[in-house]
């Protein structure tokens, strides 16, 4: 095989990240294809190739018997959805298979439950992070995602799995907006990017514009921000507060440390069951309420009543108190100071009473709860993509007979599940949620118990 080389190959399976397999010729040599489904028949060009596999991209679809036409217009030019040219109930399917891959030569496959489908697959986005650009002679504004690996800006008029008002708010903003915006070329322009916050419970909005500038060069630009948000709140009454976070720093990173409130409310709220949980302008929520529900009643279903448990990296208390009328105790382990200061208020909100919050970091606690001898009947682990550091699991395995883990990476999942197994517990059973229809992106439930 050459690198350019043209070959024809039969997609086999798709894979975690979204790319088809096929395998090539008598060695069955692994090759990676975008945009492919299984039992496509493809004429691909070979665009990359090591000594482990190869990477091709398409020329022409011999045979698709499952391929479908895009519902989104966009679908090409937009980097947001991984995967809109298959039907939903064909890619939960896919994302069951990619899970069983992933665990089968850890866990019994018979305890590698299917995926549970989003109960809505589109308009169920109620968090949107729209980096903005603007042209360079016209000067319009534009607020979309990247093109597919890209920096090049999609204006997006309309996208169907995001809440409609979104939508609307993004024109305002292009129509009305005063300042420059970011150029990342030249690191000028002020506005980088709008996140906007909206609760399924009620479609009360918190509406944040991150800026290109230290808080302490705010006063320049203060008073057209200011009227800015006057003009937008009145246009749209569900916008219930208004924020600008500066970030003016070069990085991928969308948020900077410091949020200022310019308007209104300091949060809104949401509900998962019958919990109802205060959100702030940056809080980490959930983006599928209606989804994280089952990902949540995962949870609970596998906690005995009157139990002690540790809520590990536990945010704003969404885990914890979704649980709690299960626990004697929650203790949540939590570094991010705006977290906390919510998850306070959100116990206090739901009349839960049998809690504490220890602030700072969570292997620190760890390891100080070992000191004190100090254990718990459950620990549920919530740890951001890139997983568990081994260390801090492997002092939290010494707190408790139970483990809960909730991942949002199977594959770093995996990882720390061999790591568990080897310290001595067990994995009951992996269950997968779908929290982004159309996207790669699965997140997983396991149970541990101590051997």
């Amino acid at each position: 095989m050459k690198l350019g080389e043209t070959v024809e190959v039969v997609i086999e399976k798709m894979v975690y990240g979204g790319d088809g397999l096929a395998r090539i010729g008598e060695e069955q040599f692994v090759v990676f294809v975008k945009d492919s489904l299984p039992h496509d028949r493809l004429k691909i060009k070979i665009t990359s190739l090591n000594k482990k596999f190869a990477r091709g991209e398409i020329i022409e679809i011999l045979e698709s018997p499952n391929r479908i036409k895009p519902f989104c217009a966009l679908y090409n030019a937009c980097g947001s959805c991984d995967c809109q040219i298959a039907s939903y109930d064909f890619l939960i399917k896919q994302k069951s298979e990619i899970l069983k891959d992933i665990f089968k030569n850890i866990i019994n496959e018979e305890k590698i439950f299917p995926v549970i489908p989003s109960p809505n697959d589109k308009f169920y986005r109620h968090k949107i992070q729209y980096p903005v650009q603007q042209t360079k002679n016209s000067k319009r504004i534009l607020l979309g995602y990247y093109k597919k690996n890209s920096h090049d800006l999609t204006n997006i008029k309309y996208c169907p799995v995001q809440i409609e008002i979104i939508n609307e708010i993004a024109q305002f903003i292009r129509d009305n907006f005063e300042l420059d915006c970011y150029n990342e070329k030249t690191h000028q322009g002020l506005l980088k990017n709008v996140l906007t916050r909206i609760s399924s419970a009620n479609g009360d909005i918190l509406l944040t514009l991150i800026l290109n500038c230290e808080e302490s060069d705010f006063i320049n630009y203060e008073s057209p921000i200011f009227r800015f948000f006057k003009k937008i709140t009145t246009q749209f009454s569900a916008i219930k507060g208004g924020f600008v976070n500066f970030n003016p720093k070069k990085t991928n990173k969308i948020l900077g440390k410091e949020t200022l409130k310019i308007i209104g409310e300091d949060f809104i709220i949401e509900k998962l069951g019958n919990k109802s949980y205060k959100i702030g302008a940056t809080s980490f929520f959930q983006i599928n309420p209606k989804s994280a529900v089952n990902l949540f009643d995962i949870v609970k279903e596998n906690i005995k009543p009157n139990s002690t448990i540790l809520d590990a990296y536990g945010g704003v208390g969404a885990i914890g108190i979704y649980v709690s009328e299960y626990a004697s105790k929650i203790t949540l382990v939590e570094e991010n100071e705006n977290a906390i200061s919510m998850a306070y208020d959100n116990f206090k909100m739901n009349n839960i009473e049998n809690f504490e919050i220890l602030e700072g970091d969570a292997k620190k606690h760890f390891q100080n709860f070992e000191k004190e001898k100090r254990t718990f009947d459950y620990i549920i682990l919530d740890p951001p993509r890139s997983g568990c550091e081994s260390e801090g699991l492997k002092a939290i395995a010494k707190l408790a007979k139970n483990i809960i883990y909730v991942s949002c990476n199977p594959q770093t999942l995996r990882r720390d599940m061999s790591l568990l197994i080897e310290i001595g517990f067990k994995p009951k059973f992996v269950k997968g949620v779908d929290l982004f229809p159309y996207t790669h992106h699965i997140e997983a439930v396991a149970v541990f118990e101590r051997e």
